[in-house]
């Protein structure tokens, strides 16, 4: 369970800008899903993230995809996803929660809604789901899925809504 807390955290700390030199604090763990917080800017990042816990198809021994959202001063609640592996250039990936779908757009090992407007709409799904499949093409292997719990992702949200301050 540490290495899993461990890995995930490298993944989203790999997507995210640098860091300052204050670690980001860890908020808690509620079901699959871990909350941080970090100061940047002179204002604070708060952000929670749950790795797939069933994968199949890529390459072997990959690591499964994480699905983070990120509150910054600026712009609340982006969904993004980072994978242990890059995506296929110029592909999508496609997240599947219930009978919902959206497109991401993809660059390098990171991914984002196409459209910024549609992450509330995809949190919403999340707060009501039971788990999100993740369909992506990797630059190395056959296509994969990934399959990340819900488990915990309301508690988190609002945790993470509670340190940056976002009004739901």
């Amino acid at each position: 369970m540490f290495g899993r807390s461990l890995a995930t955290l490298a993944l989203i700390a790999a997507a995210l800008p640098a860091f300052a030199a204050d670690a980001p604090k860890r908020l808690g763990r509620t079901g699959a899903w871990e909350a941080y917080v970090y100061p940047e800017n002179g204002g604070k990042v708060c952000y929670m993230a749950a790795q797939a816990d069933r994968i199949q198809g890529g390459e072997k021994g990959r690591v499964g995809t994480v699905i983070a959202v990120t509150h910054r001063a600026k712009s609340e609640g982006e969904v993004s996803l980072t994978a242990g592996y890059g995506f296929k250039k110029d592909s999508e990936a496609e997240i599947q929660i219930g009978g919902m779908k959206h497109s991401f757009m993809t660059s390098g090992k990171s991914a984002w809604a196409k459209d910024a407007k549609a992450d509330p709409a995809i949190i919403a799904a999340m707060i009501k789901g039971r788990d999100v499949t993740v369909r992506a093409v990797p630059n190395k292997g056959g296509s994969v899925t990934d399959v990340v719990p819900l488990s915990g992702f309301s508690d988190a949200l609002t945790a993470i809504d509670k340190a940056c301050g976002v009004k739901r």
